[in-house]
């Protein structure tokens, strides 16, 4: 087996949303499909689920929790690809959503603003690395976050990222390859950098 594939295996295993360390934090709906998802959650002091995923859903990518809190909630019949989610506030999905490949939701900025501010923060990673508890000393406390919603039936076209305090309408498509920086309304088609309007849909 080539050295790639048994690293991506060992991930997998690691963070295998089965493992009965991670049970706690993950709730999935009937004839949900969540094999193809790998979790992180960075600090598990508190014991609360911080991943739900409602009924016949299917799961790809990563999801990690940067810090002790941080919820992403996924509605029913949605599906994402070999997607990204960072967060620290709160991520929303609702129903019959279609998330592509590639793609990107954060709900935090990742880094103060200010430079003095993020002074220690390779610092604090790399000593979380050493202690193998990545993330845990990062300190979150000037970094800004909102939550992100995607409302029922939109549509994420692949490699597009959604930016943290945005809402995404009912029905909205976002094009692929958009960075998406505002609200967008329901049932608009978005294209971009940052994505604007681009006309309606139905």
């Amino acid at each position: 087996m080539a050295l790639k594939s048994l690293f991506k295996k060992a991930l997998r295993q690691f963070y295998d949303p089965s493992a009965a360390a991670l049970k706690a934090f993950v709730r999935v709906g009937d004839r949900s499909d969540i094999k193809g998802a790998s979790i992180q959650i960075r600090d598990q002091s508190r014991k609360e689920v911080r991943l739900e995923v409602g009924t016949d859903s299917i799961l790809n990518g990563s999801y990690v929790f940067e810090r002790g809190s941080g919820t992403i909630r996924i509605g029913n019949r949605v599906f994402i690809g070999g997607s990204t989610f960072i967060c620290v506030d709160a991520i929303e999905i609702g129903d019959d959503v279609m998330i592509s490949w590639g793609c990107t939701i954060v709900d935090n900025n990742s880094h103060s603003l200010v430079s003095a501010d993020r002074q220690n923060d390779v610092l604090d990673w790399k000593k979380g690395l050493d202690e193998n508890k990545t993330g845990f000393y990062k300190d979150w406390k000037n970094v800004a976050s909102k939550p992100v919603i995607i409302r029922d039936k939109a549509w994420i076209g692949f490699n597009a990222i959604i930016l943290k305090g945005v809402t995404i309408g009912q029905g909205a498509v976002i094009a692929a390859g958009s960075v998406v920086t505002k609200d967008i309304p329901d049932f608009a088609v978005a294209g971009g950098n940052p994505a604007r309007i681009i006309k309606y849909t139905t």
